[in-house]
Formats: C-alpha cells, sequence, structure tokens
C-alpha cells in the first residue's frame, strides 16, 4: 500500500468527497486518468468512478492540508 493510499483511511466522507470532486473536475476538463480504464468507459460519464478507483489505487496527488 503506498503512502497516499494509508493517508486515505483517515478521511472522513467530507474529506473524500472533496477530493473525488476536485479529480473528477480534472478529468473533465481534459486531464488523462492515471489508472486503466477499460475500453467501453465513457470518459464524460465516468469520471466520478475514474477518480474513485485512483483514490483506491493511491494515484492522486492531491495534498490535503488541515488544522487537526
Amino acid at each position: 500500500m503506498s503512502k497516499v493510499a494509508k493517508q486515505t483511511i483517515n478521511l472522513n466522507k467530507f474529506e473524500k468527497t472533496r477530493l473525488l470532486s476536485a479529480r473528477a473536475l480534472e478529468l473533465a476538463e481534459g486531464d488523462t486518468p492515471k489508472v486503466k480504464v477499460e475500453k467501453g468507459v465513457k470518459l464524460s460519464r465516468d469520471w466520478i468512478k475514474i477518480a474513485q478507483k485512483e483514490l483506491d489505487a493511491g494515484k492522486l496527488e492531491l495534498e490535503i492540508y488541515t488544522n487537526k
């Protein structure tokens, strides 16, 4: 398990949703997915699913700053 994937364990549902929506927006704006996408998947409708796969694989390159 990568360092990023270990950090996602401590995310609450609001932080996780914020990360997924930010990454989905990047994908919608034309960024290439960092995980392998099946041929049948339409990128225009599955940005959230792709972002979830990236989060599960530990391949998100987004940083979180908290006051904890």
